[in-house]
This record gives C-alpha cells, structure tokens and sequence, in this order.
C-alpha cells in the first residue's frame, strides 16, 4: 500500500513540475483573414516590467501591420485626389494605428528561461467598427465646420474648411460622400467640396478704393491716404475683421490693415521710390491669415499711382581761390546723387521746380611747408548746402561742411582742387544720405 502511494505521489511531482510545451505561435507567426496578429518578446528582469515590454511589442507589430494595409490603400487614392503621399501618410498612419490599438487583446503567453513571449491580437471587424464610428463623426464634425464656413463669411470661413479637411484627412482611403449643404438631399465628395468651396467664399469678397488714381513724387515722401471697401457679393453687406495686405515693391506704404466695423481700412502711401512713371498698387485679402496652405488666389483691388520725377533747380557757387572752377566737383556729384535717388530732372527756372538747391563752396590757402627740400601746398575747403520747398519756401535741409583739407607739391590752386574732391568724398560718405533722411522727415 505504501508502494502505491508513493508511486502516485512521485508522478503527481512529475506531472506538476513538467514544463509547458512550447506553443506553435513562438516559432511560426499566426495568420488569419480576420485578424492581426502580433508577437512581443522581453528579457525577464527585475529591474523592468518584461510583461509591459513584450506586450508593448507585440502592440507594435500589430500597428506595423496596420500601416502596411493602409499604405497599400493610399496609393489607389493617390492620383484620384492628388494626395500629397508623404505629408499625409504618417498622419493618418499615426491616427489610424493609435485609435485602433486599445482593441489590441492578449491571446496568450509563455515562458522560457528568461525570455517572456506575448501573442497579442486585433479582430479586424472590432478595428473597422472603430473606424467606421470616427469616420462618421469626423464627417459629421466637417459638415458642420463648412456649413459655418458658408452661412457667416469672414476670414474665419477658411479656418473652418481646413479644420474640416483636418477631421476627414485620416480617413481619405475611404468614400467620403455626405448631403451638403445639409437637408438639401445631394450627396457630394467631402475631400473635393471644401476646396470647391474654398475658392468659391474667396468670390464672394468684393475690394474697392475710393481713389482709383493717386498722383505723386518720386522719392519725396508725400503721404497718399485712400480707402478699400471689403463686402459680400451674395449679401451686399460690408465685411468687418478682414486682414488686407498690400503689394507695391520698392517702395514705402501700410502693408497690412484690418477692415472695422464698417468693411473699411485706410491705407497710407508714404514714399515711391522706384523711378518706373506707372505702378500699382495691389490690395487683396490676406488668404494667409486663416489658410496659410492656401493656393487661391484672393479678391484684389488695384489703384493706380502716377509717379512723376522731381524738378529741381541748382544754384551752386564753386569756388577755387575765389574763383569760379571751370571743371567744378562737387556739381556734377549733387546732381548726381539727385538723379540716381530720386530721378530727378533739372529745370532752368526756380519757379518751375519743386525743390530748389542752394550751395556756396569756396577754398581758402592756409600756407606752404617745406618737406624735405620740396614745397607742400595746403588749402582747405568749406561749403554750406541747403534745400528748399519751392513751394513754400521752407528749408527742409542745410549743412555745413568745413575745413577740408587739400594738399599739393604743386601749387595752392592743385591744393585746392584736391580739397574740393574730398568734400565730395564726405558727400558720399554722410552729407547725401543725411539729405534723404531731411527730406523724409518733412
């Protein structure tokens, strides 16, 4: 009797302590039509949750899997909605893959020394289902994003078509059709639609100016004020909080103004200084500021400007030694820099000018050294420039420039032209930049 039970008790050990066979899913990858399957393997340690490890893994093959399907998906669409592959396949991949995870079961584990296997699953009907139900409600969430887009047109019209398109993007592999405009019974291509749409809100907008033509001076700042009226072509009604930017290269005017209350912003003109006689300014929505991936091109409104040289007159005195140069330097430099910055032509009369130029420049011999056996000439140069509005006859800028030193081995007059030529290396370096900065402040 005690044989017997000592022989039951030695298999029931035997049977207890048997290690599990090894299941067929360790070494060969499940394969189902109506499920994914996914495997995770940890090193079994104390210092980390192995469970959580493999199990994470197997989660992960499992999305690997998903995004195969779907990238073989999107490239059927590809070429039907011009689908930019790259900018949104990561995005409806991620989107896809984390929404359908938390579906993931474990099917099974094992053990093996110290290693932790994990067979993990996603029925694939339970991932559809899952799809189908945020795919209805991002359509539904679009359509009323783009009924609001429609009903109260602003800026913010294209704000809400692209946060539709942001709702349906992770869902283009599928059909997206849905009534729109809703209750009107016509089932429409969602994706297709709000660009559709988009182009046809930014039609509506309608820019006018209440001056057509401005007149002004190159180069002179004159500051033209005049006003673009936005509305509604469906409704007639002004639009308020519509940002309008404003094109006109090379010169100086209010790049961005908003419309108030009334659908109307004032824009300033300040400086034209591109010498072209015929430019335009361009004034037109600022589609950016609530679709800055847009490609429309937005409503614009042109007004015309007719830009005209100014005319000055020159009174110059250029001196050497009291007496007046026949080859003057600092002349021909003035007007020089009065062409190039403003194109400005010069007139024979004073009161045929806008602004007229005044200067007095003289040389005065200071004394002769002796270097070296030779005789060194030196002369030094001083000169005042003012300019005038001819119009008024206000001084809107006068300096004066002193003791500019010339020198010669040859004679007080060579010193004296060397003088005069490094007066209008000052020019340059100071004196004409500080004539545009007077003529801007008037």
């Amino acid at each position: 009797m005690k044989k017997i039970l000592l022989t039951m008790l030695l298999l029931l050990v035997s049977c207890s302590t048997a290690p599990k066979p090894t299941p067929d899913w360790v070494d060969i990858q499940p394969a189902s039509s109506d499920r994914w399957y996914g495997i995770g393997i940890s090193r079994i340690t104390k210092k980390s949750d192995y469970r959580e490890v493999a199990r994470n893994k197997a989660t992960e093959e499992i999305g690997a899997q998903i995004t195969t399907h779907l990238e073989s998906s999107f490239e059927l669409v590809q070429s039907e909605i011009n689908l930019n592959y790259e900018e949104y396949s990561k995005l409806v991949i991620t989107s896809r893959v984390n929404v359908s995870l938390p579906e993931v079961k474990i099917v099974d584990t094992f053990t093996e020394g110290e290693r932790y296997y994990v067979l993990a699953q996603l029925i694939k009907e339970d991932y559809n289902r899952i799809i189908r139900l945020k795919k209805q409600k991002a359509v539904e969430t679009a359509l009323d994003y783009m009924t609001s887009a429609e009903q109260n047109l602003s800026i913010e019209s294209f704000n809400y078509l692209n946060k539709a398109l942001k709702e349906i993007n992770p869902f283009i592999d599928f059909p997206l059709k849905a009534e729109f405009p809703k209750h009107s019974g016509k089932k429409v291509n969602l994706y297709s639609t709000i660009y559709i749409l988009k182009q046809k809100l930014n039609n509506r907008f309608e820019l006018t100016s209440d001056k057509t033509v401005l007149f002004t001076t190159i180069g002179i700042r004159k500051e033209h004020v005049f006003t673009v009226s936005c509305t509604d072509k469906l409704t007639e009604k002004p639009l308020s909080g519509i940002p309008l930017i404003s094109a006109m290269p090379g010169n100086q005017i209010s790049e961005k103004m908003i419309t108030d209350e009334n659908g109307k912003a004032n824009f300033h003109l300040f400086k034209v200084m591109n010498k072209t006689s015929v430019q335009y300014i361009d004034i037109g929505i600022d589609i950016a500021e609530g679709d800055k991936e847009s490609q429309i091109n937005p409503t614009t409104v042109l007004v015309k400007v007719n830009a005209q040289s100014p005319n000055l007159f020159v009174s110059i005195t250029e001196k050497n030694l009291n007496k007046r140069t026949q080859n003057p330097s600092v002349t021909p430099a003035l007007k020089e820099f009065f062409v190039s910055t403003y194109g400005a032509e010069f007139v024979d009369s004073k009161h045929k000018s806008d602004y007229h130029i005044s200067a007095k420049i003289n040389t005065l011999a200071k004394g002769k050294t002796i270097i070296g056996g030779i005789d060194l000439f030196t002369t030094y140069a001083d000169g005042t420039i003012s300019v005038f509005d001819t119009k008024t006859e206000k001084e809107l800028y006068q300096k004066s420039i002193n003791n500019v030193r010339g020198v010669s081995f040859t004679s007080f007059e060579d010193a004296g032209r060397d003088a005069l030529k490094k007066m209008v290396k000052k020019l340059d370096e100071n004196v004409f930049q500080e004539i545009i900065m007077g003529l801007d402040s008037n």
